[in-house]
């Protein structure tokens, strides 16, 4: 059996009991509809059906167990839920795209340029064993390209682009760079300490965006509300994890934040344009409302 069958495998289980504990009847009735859409076989033993147990805990950190008393199983630990549903929508995305043959005409897919993932493992294995990468790295703002000695401690994605936050050797100081912008990548030999004071989940836990905080303000309460319509959107997919709904009804939705106001976030506000109102901290709408006058004045 191919790798790729074992996967799709592994990934019809595990969507299968995200709906609900499952008895194995059920799920070998799952992977034989599966077996249909897909043309393979997908059906399995119960001496690969408990291997899979074991693969899908070890590849997606997904703990399945069964429940003796009412004889079905079902998913009891998932350890990074976030971490898990993005590479089984990864999955199942290219699994979609590599079976699309003949439906080209139905797909329209975005034009991309690199992303610069190719280093994505590289820098993920630096960061776990703690070596310094040295980089050329071509800014959008200079036309020069510039060498760099990192100590890198995270990875970040933000709209659709990945960066690495590091400790600079030469600017000593901690910088954010974009993946997509490095052209050289190396690994050192040099192992560097890992600060005991920088905690990566918390490092842009009151942040948006990949700036931390560029207004030297603390942390504030942001007060916003939508349009009922566009206020449905923010409800399905939060700006932040502070989000929470202050008011929800036919006229709109209002929001709070508990956030820094940074560079990235104004810009975030003003692409919702007529369809969000700052209500607090009165800086911060007085800030959206210059910003939405001098656009209005380049149009008069």
């Amino acid at each position: 059996m191919s790798k790729r069958e074992t996967l799709m495998r592994q990934n019809a289980i595990i969507n299968k009991l995200k709906k609900g504990p499952s008895t194995l009847k059920s799920i070998n009735e799952e992977l034989a509809l599966q077996s249909d859409l897909h043309g393979y076989n997908l059906k399995i033993s119960n001496k690969t059906f408990r291997r899979d147990l074991d693969d899908i805990l070890s590849l997606y950190q997904i703990q399945i167990d069964y429940n003796t008393s009412n004889k079905y199983y079902e998913i009891i630990n998932q350890e990074d839920e976030n971490l898990s549903d993005r590479i089984l929508d990864a999955f199942n995305t290219l699994n979609a795209l590599n079976s699309s043959v003949g439906y080209s005409d139905y797909l329209d897919l975005e034009e991309r340029k690199s992303t610069g993932n190719q280093n994505f493992h590289g820098i993920l294995h630096a960061i776990k064993n703690r070596k310094q990468i040295n980089i050329t790295y071509q800014s959008y703002w200079q036309d020069e390209s510039s060498l760099k000695t990192l100590q890198p401690y995270l990875l970040k994605e933000f709209k659709n682009r990945w960066y690495i936050i590091a400790y600079d050797i030469n600017k000593n100081e901690l910088r954010t760079y974009g993946l997509d912008r490095i052209t050289v990548f190396d690994i050192s030999k040099k192992i560097f300490k890992y600060p005991a004071n920088f905690i990566p989940k918390e490092h842009f836990k009151n942040s948006f965006g990949i700036i931390k905080n560029d207004s030297g303000k603390p942390v504030q309460e942001v007060v916003l509300r939508f349009s009922a319509q566009q206020g449905k959107y923010i409800k399905s997919l939060p700006l932040h994890l502070s989000q929470q709904i202050l008011i929800d009804n036919e006229e709109g939705l209002t929001i709070k934040l508990n956030i820094y106001v940074t560079f990235d976030l104004e810009m975030e506000l003003l692409s919702h344009g007529a369809n969000l109102e700052v209500l607090e901290p009165a800086f911060l709408r007085e800030s959206i409302k210059q910003k939405l006058k001098d656009a209005l004045t380049a149009y008069q």
